[in-house]
């Protein structure tokens, strides 16, 4: 049976700190998962938009491209407007507390 490309899995290495190797060994073990499960997921969710509905993950890309930002920054951008949601809503985990109030 021919191969196809997505088959295919090249074996790449990279160079990285010993800091950045242990935080990976610890999310790793942690998630009981492999070292390369664990970067291959990521690098698949930046570059898939974390598997997001095509409705949302459209949206999201197009506003990337408006902002003129790469997916890398896109995401740190994302995350500093996260911040100020918990900053002014309540703190962390804001959203998990109002769900187990009763107003």
């Amino acid at each position: 049976m021919p191969r196809t490309p997505t088959d295919e899995k090249p074996v790449i290495s990279f160079r990285m700190s010993a800091e950045l190797t242990g935080w990976l060994r610890h999310i790793s073990v942690t998630r009981q998962w492999s070292m390369n499960a664990f970067v291959v997921a990521a690098l698949d969710g930046l570059r898939t938009c974390w598997k997001l509905p095509a409705m949302i993950a459209d949206v999201i890309e197009a506003d990337r491209k408006a902002m003129g930002m790469d997916q890398l920054d896109y995401v740190g951008h994302l995350l500093a407007r996260r911040y100020n949601e918990i900053r002014d809503q309540g703190g962390p985990g804001f959203e998990k507390k109002s769900k187990g109030s009763k107003r």
